[in-house]
């Protein structure tokens, strides 16, 4: 346990020195790249989808291990040179799911998630989607297929994940040399512009060749607006999650032809049946009807609750993530017949969806954020009465809580959260 928490610690410590220093440097240069209420939806996303991937990393690492050791034609030797080999491999299959997920509709409605947003800094590398765990996973299922062992595929995806999260950002330049292979913040920040000449380029996760090769690059000119054009008003992570699922799902059922059923949801973004047009864009206009780019404005006693809020979810994600990983070969049955992992889950995902609704100042927000409050001593009765102090703490935790969101949402409710003019 020692051990886990101290790499915890050292992930926690270099995000908060990468993020103050892109804060930092934003601040010196008059841009605002940070908002809360976007940051937290990026977290929480995070937590969401991570969170999914403790599950389904179990069936893909058990899928993974059969197939090198019963069906791979031969086994490839573990070393430095075919680790950069596989990388360039991970990355062109990357390159591939990428690009498929903005030209396919089903993909698409789990990769907007990534793009929902209007601002990028780099907690937006969090914002993803868990069905794209599951779609991505038929693409790099292959890898095991043809010789390459599970613990390097880990590997390659850490680093692949890694160097995406530097690649999130408004501001680092132009980097030189490295421009002309490797995918940079430049070329990243064009692929997440909604500006028609950027939309659809720039898919290289690692290395921007792929889209020189195949006629998807585009170079950054001036910086891009960023979001997708339908526009998208929640801070609900779970909202992120089944937004367009639910637009194609509604195309779906109002157009006559089967045939055009199964084309939303195969068909890109770009299409939709005759008799059935595209659903109302969600972002707002102003008198002029330009559109109003969103920016929530929470104020300070609000910001520190649910910065609370967020801290007491973490705390649950990384428990979740250390009872998983101290299972000796675990499979899905041993995950879901642990009574505490699935405490711990469904806690997690009341307090997705409560702290959704805090930050969309829904008027159901108040049950639900009791009742995520009411979970946290639940799950401290069941448990860890173990730890004597632990159960007083979350006790005067919640009612302090309870209170106090209590006398935000029914004072001047309007000015805990506003949307910006």
């Amino acid at each position: 346990m020692t051990g886990f928490i101290i790499l915890i610690a050292i992930i926690g410590v270099a995000f908060l020195a990468i993020v103050s220093y892109e804060a930092i440097v934003s601040y010196r240069s008059n841009i605002r790249v940070y908002t809360l209420a976007d940051s937290l939806a990026n977290v929480y996303c995070g937590i969401l989808e991570r969170s999914f991937d403790l599950f389904y990393a179990v069936i893909f690492l058990m899928a993974s291990q059969y197939l090198y050791e019963h069906v791979a034609p031969f086994k490839i030797p573990a070393n430095l040179g075919t680790w950069l080999l596989g990388l360039v491999l991970f990355d062109f299959i990357a390159y591939w799911f990428h690009r498929l997920s903005h030209e396919i509709n089903f993909l698409w409605a789990a990769h907007i998630v990534h793009h929902q947003s209007e601002e990028l800094n780099f907690t937006t590398v969090f914002r993803v989607s868990f069905f794209a765990v599951i779609f991505r996973s038929f693409f790099f299922i292959w890898m095991p297929l043809i010789g390459f062992d599970p613990f390097t595929i880990f590997s390659l995806g850490v680093f692949l994940a890694g160097y995406q999260f530097l690649t999130h950002s408004r501001v680092i330049g132009r980097l030189g040399v490295l421009e002309s292979f490797m995918t940079t913040p430049s070329h990243h920040r064009v692929h997440h512009g909604r500006n028609e000449k950027y939309m659809d380029h720039n898919y290289g996760h690692i290395f921007i060749v792929w889209d020189k090769l195949f006629g998807t690059f585009v170079k950054e000119d001036e910086e891009p607006l960023y979001g997708i054009t339908s526009g998208f008003e929640s801070n609900s992570a779970l909202s992120a999650q089944f937004s367009y699922w639910k637009d194609l799902f509604t195309r779906a059922r109002r157009t006559r032809s089967f045939t055009d059923k199964i084309k939303v949801f195969v068909k890109g973004p770009a299409w939709t049946p005759d008799d059935v047009g595209f659903l109302p864009s969600a972002y707002r206009t102003n008198e002029n009807g330009e559109r109003i780019k969103r920016d929530v404005r929470i104020s300070k006693e609000m910001s520190a609750y649910i910065i609370f809020g967020i801290i007491t979810s973490a705390a649950i994600f990384f428990r979740l993530t250390f009872i998983i990983k101290q299972l000796e070969a675990p499979t899905l049955a041993s995950i879901v017949q642990n009574s505490e992992v699935v405490g711990l889950t469904l806690a997690l995902l009341l307090s997705v969806f409560a702290q959704g609704r805090v930050m969309d100042n829904s008027s159901i927000a108040l049950p639900f954020e009791v009742a995520r409050l009411v979970s946290l001593s639940i799950i401290s009765v069941l448990f860890y009465s173990a730890f004597a102090w632990l159960l007083p703490l979350t006790i005067a935790y919640s009612v302090v809580s309870a209170v106090w969101y209590s006398y935000m949402k029914l004072s001047k409710p309007e000015e805990r959260i506003r949307l910006a003019s």
